[in-house]
C-alpha cells in the first residue's frame, strides 16, 4: 500500500480532531486505472452504480459493531447485482465511526469523505484511478438542500478534490446534477426499483417510520406512515431536513396540510427538480465524463437557464 493512502485516510478520519496530519507530506501516488465506487446499498449510490461503467469496482462498507442500523437490505441489492448481473459487492467492515466517540460526539462518519475510506485503502489493491459517491445535487448545488450555490467554488470541493487528485484519485460524482428524485428515476429505469431500499432500520422494503422511507422510498411505492413520530419531527423543523426534496414530495402527494405554514410554497415551481445541471457535468474527470453525461441526458432534461433554480432559496432567512 502506497503511503499516500493512509495519510489521506487519516485526514478523512481524524482531521476534525488532529491538526497537521498532512504537514511536510509531499503525495506521491501514481493514479490507477479503473473506478471505485462507495455502494451503501441505498438510492444514491445505486443511481451512480447504474450510469457508471460496468467495470467500475464496488465496495460497500459494513459496520462490524452492534448497531441499530440494519444490512438487511443492502445485503439483499448485493445478491440481486451478483445473481443479475455476475458482479460482485466486496463488503468491508470497519469500525471507524467509533472515532468521533472518542471526542464526545455520537456514532458516524468524521467527515464526508470518511465515507469513502474503504476505497481509499483498497485504492492500490483494486487499482483505483477514481472514487465515486453518491451525492445529489441536493448536498451539490443546493446548500442543505434548499439555497442555490455554486458547488464548484465551495471549500468542500476544493479542499477534498484537490487533495484527492494529488494521490491519484479523482473524487467522482455521478449525480452531482441530479436531485435524489431522478436517482429514484434512474434506478427504476435500472430495473432496481423492486429490490433497493435506503431504509437502514429494517428489511426490504423499509421500516416505514424514518425518513428516509418518507422521502426516498415512497417514491419506489413503498408503504410510509405519515404520523411517525421522526417524519413528524423532521416535517416541523425551519428549515426543513433536505428541503426542496421533502418538499417537493409533499406537492408531488399533497401533505402540505403537515407543513401548513408552508402551504405557500406550493405555488412554487417544482419542475425543475427532476431535470439535470448540466455543469455538474465540468466536475466529472475526462476519462470517465463521456458515459456518465450520456446516461443522464438519456435519462432527463436539462434544467432551463431560466429556471427559478438559479436564485433559488427556499428559506432566506437562514444562517
Amino acid at each position: 500500500m502506497h503511503h499516500d493512502l493512509l495519510i489521506v485516510a487519516s485526514e478523512v478520519l481524524f482531521s476534525p480532531f488532529m491538526d497537521g496530519i498532512l504537514k511536510d507530506w509531499t503525495p506521491s501516488r501514481p493514479h490507477g486505472s479503473s473506478a471505485g465506487l462507495s455502494l451503501s446499498g441505498g438510492i444514491d449510490s445505486t443511481a451512480c452504480m447504474a450510469i457508471m461503467p460496468d467495470d467500475t469496482v464496488l465496495l460497500h462498507h459494513r459496520r462490524s459493531f452492534k448497531s441499530l442500523l440494519k444490512h438487511d437490505g443492502a445485503d439483499s441489492l448485493f445478491k440481486h447485482i451478483e445473481r443479475t448481473t455476475g458482479r460482485t459487492v466486496h463488503s468491508i467492515p470497519s469500525d471507524h465511526e467509533n472515532i468521533r466517540v472518542h471526542w464526545g460526539k455520537s456514532v458516524g462518519f468524521s467527515t464526508d469523505m470518511a465515507a469513502a475510506v474503504h476505497l481509499i485503502l483498497l485504492a492500490d489493491h483494486f487499482d483505483l484511478r477514481g472514487i465515486a459517491i453518491g451525492m445529489p445535487l441536493d448536498n451539490t448545488y443546493l446548500w442543505h438542500g434548499f439555497r442555490y450555490r455554486d458547488f464548484s467554488t465551495t471549500v468542500w470541493w476544493q479542499r477534498w478534490g484537490s487533495l484527492f487528485k494529488s494521490i491519484g484519485l479523482d473524487i467522482i460524482l455521478p449525480i452531482a446534477g441530479v436531485s435524489e428524485a431522478t436517482a429514484v428515476r434512474i434506478v427504476q429505469d435500472a430495473g432496481l426499483g423492486h429490490v433497493v431500499s435506503s431504509c437502514l432500520r429494517a428489511k426490504h422494503p423499509g421500516c416505514g417510520r424514518c425518513w428516509k422511507c418518507f422521502h426516498k422510498n415512497g417514491m419506489l411505492g413503498h408503504p410510509y406512515n405519515i404520523n411517525s413520530r421522526e417524519i413528524q419531527t423532521f416535517l416541523s423543523k425551519r428549515p426543513v431536513r433536505t428541503a426542496t426534496h421533502a418538499l417537493w414530495w409533499v406537492n408531488e402527494q399533497n401533505h402540505w396540510d403537515q407543513v401548513p405554514d408552508l402551504s405557500h410554497m406550493s405555488e412554487l415551481d417544482f419542475s425543475w427538480w427532476t431535470k439535470h445541471h448540466p455543469p455538474a457535468f465540468d466536475l466529472l474527470p475526462d476519462w470517465i465524463r463521456p458515459v456518465i453525461q450520456s446516461a443522464i441526458e438519456t435519462a432527463t432534461e436539462p434544467i432551463p437557464v431560466d429556471s427559478p433554480f438559479h436564485t433559488w432559496n427556499l428559506f432566506p432567512d437562514a444562517d
